[in-house]
């Protein structure tokens, strides 16, 4: 018995050691190192195929959206902001840090919370994060906040109209230079004029009078290798300022306006023949003016093709006077001639003749618009259709209807001009002295 009792004492002896060795360690540290946020839902604005609107929801990951963990200032956040729509009232979070960690909202400071992983958190309000050291003589708070697009992205904003410095120009039209906007018409004087400023930052420099050009200017200016170039009484005219104007070569009727400087300038001749060039010296004659052909306003751009990119697509888009539909065509690189697109059998994807139209390049589809035209035509097949981005037809719903012209504009009887600069902004300029300029947000740079 005397053994037994023995026995008992040295294991509770043991014991009692152990407990003493295995004593739990404290630490004046305390920190968050790494945060996620959860899984959470996201409200899509959505259009039905008859034209309402409608939502939809998705569900989306957090941890698609790291966190920064700013341990300098103390601060949590995302760098790559969080879609817009989404839903972050009730979601979870995963948190590593050393220390006791709770949390509290900054409108109800008084009210803390020990952090769990099964908490559902409402990240739409600002959040203060607080871990204290295992030993409790240090606590450190961080001010955590969940970044979230507050637009939709294919919405676009637009800025202005600006006044300041933009002249009153009838007849206008605009071509991009360098990540500059210069418009060309003619002012209340009667005076042909250009006014320019850079995309980048900067004003208007008011209307500088056009030297150089003789009567019947057409208005109409392309951009090729650098230079600036119009047509006056049957004479192409070049510039390297927009101000003044000297003879390049005589017998041109009209050229064609490029989307962008290709260094290659089209032009049709006094005798109906299709002509282009890279140098004002030598002119390639492509072929005789087809029917149809547009015999005022004009406009080309040249891209690779999706499918294979040592070739390219030319598109044309041009006005006649004596029809009631644009007339587009296609030359594809190695092309001799150019092709003439058939109309879309459904008349509301036709492009309706308008006076002073423009055409741009952006969000990889082309944008028509002018006035009359109701608001932005965008096409998503190379010219063959243009549908009002406002209205959904039929299988059409992927035109980005969010596409709106500025309110200001919207409805008016103003003639514009419009162009894209290469930092995602659309550019419009009325005829009576206002600029607006705009991006879809996730195309800003």
């Amino acid at each position: 018995m005397r053994g037994r009792y023995l026995f008992l004492l040295a294991l509770l002896s043991c014991c009692v050691s152990c407990m003493k060795d295995n004593k739990v360690s404290t630490t004046p540290q305390a920190s968050i190192t790494s945060f996620t946020i959860g899984a959470f839902d996201v409200k899509i604005p959505s259009i039905t195929s008859d034209g309402r609107d409608t939502v939809i929801y998705a569900r989306d990951n957090g941890t698609l959206y790291p966190m920064t963990v700013d341990q300098v200032h103390n601060r949590i956040f995302n760098a790559d902001s969080i879609g817009y729509g989404s839903i972050l009232t009730k979601v979870t979070s995963s948190v590593t840090g050393v220390g006791t960690i709770t949390y509290k909202y900054a409108d109800t400071p008084n009210e803390v919370y020990l952090w769990s992983y099964y908490d559902s958190i409402d990240f739409s309000r600002k959040l203060l994060f607080s871990v204290t050291s295992s030993d409790g003589s240090y606590t450190r708070v961080y001010e955590l906040n969940v970044n979230v697009e507050k637009v939709f992205p294919d919405s676009l904003l637009w800025n202005g109209p600006d006044t300041t410095g933009f002249p009153v120009l009838t007849g206008i039209g605009s071509v991009i230079r360098n990540d500059s906007v210069f418009c060309f018409g003619t002012d209340t004087m009667g005076v042909r004029s250009v006014s320019s400023r850079s995309a980048l930052g900067g004003v208007w420099n008011g209307a500088a009078a056009m030297t150089g050009l003789t009567d019947g200017w057409q208005g109409r200016v392309t951009v090729c290798d650098g230079r600036f170039y119009t047509v006056a009484d049957g004479t192409l005219y070049g510039s390297a300022d927009g101000i003044n104007w000297s003879s390049v070569k005589t017998g041109i009727k009209s050229v064609v306006v490029s989307g962008s400087d290709y260094g290659e300038l089209w032009a049709v001749t006094s005798d109906s023949m299709i002509v282009k060039t890279t140098d004002m010296t030598e002119w390639t004659r492509v072929q005789s003016m087809p029917a149809g052909f547009p015999d005022s306003a004009a406009v080309m751009f040249t891209y690779p093709l999706a499918t294979n990119k040592n070739l390219s697509r030319s598109l044309l888009v041009g006005m006649s006077a004596d029809t009631v539909y644009a007339s587009v065509w296609s030359m594809l690189s190695g092309d001799t001639v150019w092709t003439k697109m058939d109309l879309p059998s459904n008349p509301d994807l036709r492009l309706p003749v308008t006076d002073g139209f423009s055409v741009i390049e952006y969000d990889n589809a082309f944008f028509c618009l002018g006035a009359g035209l109701g608001g932005f035509r965008q096409s998503n097949d190379n010219g063959v259709t243009w549908g009002l981005c406002e209205r959904v037809l039929g299988t059409y719903s992927s035109l980005n209807r969010f596409m709106q012209l500025p309110s200001g504009l919207a409805g008016s009887d103003s003639g514009f001009t419009a162009v894209a600069d290469s930092k995602g902004y659309i550019w419009i300029m009325s005829d009576d002295g206002r600029v607006w300029h705009g991006a879809v947000g996730r195309l800003r740079k």
